[in-house]
Protein backbone atom coordinates (compact mmCIF):
# COMPACT_ATOMS: atom_id res chain seq x y z
CA UNK A 1 0.00 0.00 0.00
CA UNK A 2 2.82 2.37 0.91
CA UNK A 3 4.46 1.62 -2.45
CA UNK A 4 1.28 2.53 -4.34
CA UNK A 5 0.94 5.82 -2.43
CA UNK A 6 4.55 6.67 -3.21
CA UNK A 7 3.99 6.01 -6.92
CA UNK A 8 0.80 8.10 -6.95
CA UNK A 9 2.63 10.92 -5.16
CA UNK A 10 5.44 10.82 -7.70
CA UNK A 11 2.98 10.88 -10.58
CA UNK A 12 1.11 13.84 -9.14
CA UNK A 13 4.21 15.88 -8.36
CA UNK A 14 6.21 14.94 -11.46
CA UNK A 15 6.76 17.81 -13.84
CA UNK A 16 8.03 17.87 -17.37
CA UNK A 17 11.69 18.79 -17.46
CA UNK A 18 11.88 22.42 -18.51
CA UNK A 19 14.86 23.60 -20.52
CA UNK A 20 16.18 26.81 -19.00
CA UNK A 21 17.74 29.46 -21.25
CA UNK A 22 21.11 29.14 -19.49
CA UNK A 23 21.17 25.39 -20.23
CA UNK A 24 21.26 26.04 -23.98
CA UNK A 25 24.70 26.09 -25.55
CA UNK A 26 25.89 29.43 -27.02
CA UNK A 27 25.06 28.37 -30.59
CA UNK A 28 21.51 27.42 -29.59
CA UNK A 29 21.12 30.71 -27.71
CA UNK A 30 22.28 32.63 -30.77
CA UNK A 31 19.87 30.74 -33.03
CA UNK A 32 16.98 31.15 -30.60
CA UNK A 33 17.73 34.78 -29.68
CA UNK A 34 14.33 35.99 -31.01
CA UNK A 35 12.66 33.78 -28.36
CA UNK A 36 14.80 34.89 -25.40
CA UNK A 37 12.39 37.51 -24.04
CA UNK A 38 9.49 35.03 -24.08
CA UNK A 39 11.45 31.92 -23.09
CA UNK A 40 10.06 31.73 -19.54
CA UNK A 41 6.47 31.84 -20.80
CA UNK A 42 6.84 29.27 -23.58
CA UNK A 43 5.35 25.82 -22.97
CA UNK A 44 7.99 23.23 -22.07
CA UNK A 45 7.11 21.14 -25.12
CA UNK A 46 7.76 24.13 -27.39
CA UNK A 47 11.06 24.88 -25.62
CA UNK A 48 12.16 21.32 -26.24
CA UNK A 49 11.20 21.48 -29.93
CA UNK A 50 13.02 24.79 -30.36
CA UNK A 51 16.14 23.49 -28.62
CA UNK A 52 16.19 20.37 -30.83
CA UNK A 53 15.65 22.52 -33.92
CA UNK A 54 18.52 24.81 -32.94
CA UNK A 55 20.76 21.78 -32.41
CA UNK A 56 19.87 20.50 -35.90
CA UNK A 57 20.39 23.99 -37.36
CA UNK A 58 24.07 24.10 -36.37
CA UNK A 59 24.64 20.82 -38.25
CA UNK A 60 23.25 22.19 -41.53
CA UNK A 61 25.54 23.55 -44.22
CA UNK A 62 25.02 27.08 -45.59
CA UNK A 63 22.91 25.88 -48.53
CA UNK A 64 20.64 23.86 -46.24
CA UNK A 65 20.32 26.80 -43.85
CA UNK A 66 19.36 29.12 -46.73
CA UNK A 67 16.72 26.62 -47.88
CA UNK A 68 15.34 26.32 -44.34
CA UNK A 69 15.20 30.12 -43.95
CA UNK A 70 13.38 30.40 -47.26
CA UNK A 71 10.80 27.85 -46.10
CA UNK A 72 10.41 29.62 -42.76
CA UNK A 73 9.82 32.96 -44.48
CA UNK A 74 7.22 31.39 -46.77
CA UNK A 75 5.54 29.86 -43.70
CA UNK A 76 5.42 33.27 -41.99
CA UNK A 77 3.66 34.73 -45.05
CA UNK A 78 0.82 32.20 -44.84
CA UNK A 79 -2.48 33.17 -43.27
CA UNK A 80 -3.67 31.15 -40.26
CA UNK A 81 -6.18 29.37 -42.53
CA UNK A 82 -3.44 28.46 -45.01
CA UNK A 83 -1.22 27.18 -42.18
CA UNK A 84 -4.07 25.03 -40.89
CA UNK A 85 -4.59 23.61 -44.38
CA UNK A 86 -0.88 22.76 -44.66
CA UNK A 87 -0.88 21.11 -41.23
CA UNK A 88 -3.94 19.03 -42.15
CA UNK A 89 -2.35 17.92 -45.42
CA UNK A 90 0.83 16.98 -43.56
CA UNK A 91 -1.15 14.93 -41.05
CA UNK A 92 -2.98 13.17 -43.89
CA UNK A 93 0.35 12.46 -45.58
CA UNK A 94 1.80 11.01 -42.36
CA UNK A 95 -1.18 8.66 -42.04
CA UNK A 96 -0.52 7.08 -45.44
CA UNK A 97 1.37 3.81 -45.57
CA UNK A 98 5.06 4.09 -46.58
CA UNK A 99 4.42 2.89 -50.15
CA UNK A 100 1.74 5.51 -50.70
CA UNK A 101 3.97 8.25 -49.26
CA UNK A 102 6.84 7.18 -51.50
CA UNK A 103 4.63 7.20 -54.59
CA UNK A 104 3.14 10.57 -53.72
CA UNK A 105 6.63 11.97 -53.16
CA UNK A 106 7.78 10.71 -56.58
CA UNK A 107 4.73 12.31 -58.24
CA UNK A 108 5.47 15.56 -56.43
CA UNK A 109 9.07 15.46 -57.66
CA UNK A 110 7.84 14.84 -61.23
CA UNK A 111 5.45 17.77 -60.94
CA UNK A 112 8.25 20.04 -59.68
CA UNK A 113 10.29 19.24 -62.79
CA UNK A 114 7.53 20.43 -65.13
CA UNK A 115 7.84 23.83 -66.74
CA UNK A 116 5.65 26.61 -65.31
CA UNK A 117 3.44 26.40 -68.41
CA UNK A 118 2.97 22.64 -68.00
CA UNK A 119 2.14 23.06 -64.31
CA UNK A 120 -0.41 25.76 -65.07
CA UNK A 121 -1.98 23.65 -67.82
CA UNK A 122 -2.26 20.63 -65.51
CA UNK A 123 -3.77 22.70 -62.68
CA UNK A 124 -6.31 24.29 -65.01
CA UNK A 125 -7.26 20.92 -66.45
CA UNK A 126 -7.88 19.53 -62.96
CA UNK A 127 -9.83 22.63 -61.85
CA UNK A 128 -12.19 22.24 -64.81
CA UNK A 129 -13.19 18.74 -63.76
CA UNK A 130 -16.54 18.35 -62.05
CA UNK A 131 -16.54 16.98 -58.48
CA UNK A 132 -17.77 13.66 -59.88
CA UNK A 133 -14.92 13.55 -62.44
CA UNK A 134 -12.40 14.36 -59.69
CA UNK A 135 -13.83 11.54 -57.54
CA UNK A 136 -13.60 9.07 -60.45
CA UNK A 137 -10.07 10.22 -61.23
CA UNK A 138 -8.98 9.59 -57.65
CA UNK A 139 -10.75 6.22 -57.59
CA UNK A 140 -9.03 5.09 -60.82
CA UNK A 141 -5.69 6.09 -59.36
CA UNK A 142 -6.38 4.10 -56.18
CA UNK A 143 -7.49 1.06 -58.20
CA UNK A 144 -4.29 1.19 -60.26
CA UNK A 145 -2.23 1.27 -57.07
CA UNK A 146 -4.11 -1.73 -55.67
CA UNK A 147 -3.64 -3.67 -58.92
CA UNK A 148 0.09 -2.99 -58.91
CA UNK A 149 0.36 -4.15 -55.30
CA UNK A 150 -1.63 -7.30 -56.03
CA UNK A 151 0.56 -8.14 -59.04
CA UNK A 152 3.65 -7.67 -56.88
CA UNK A 153 2.35 -10.18 -54.32
CA UNK A 154 1.88 -12.97 -56.85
Amino acid sequence: MKKILTIINLLLTWQVYAIEWDELDPTQQQTLAPFKADWLTLPDVQKEKLAKGAARWKNLNKKQQALALNRLNKWKELTPAERKKVRNRYQSFQQLDPQQRKKLWRLHQRFKKLSPQQKKKLRNKYKQLTPEQKRKFKQRRLNRQKNKRNKGMR
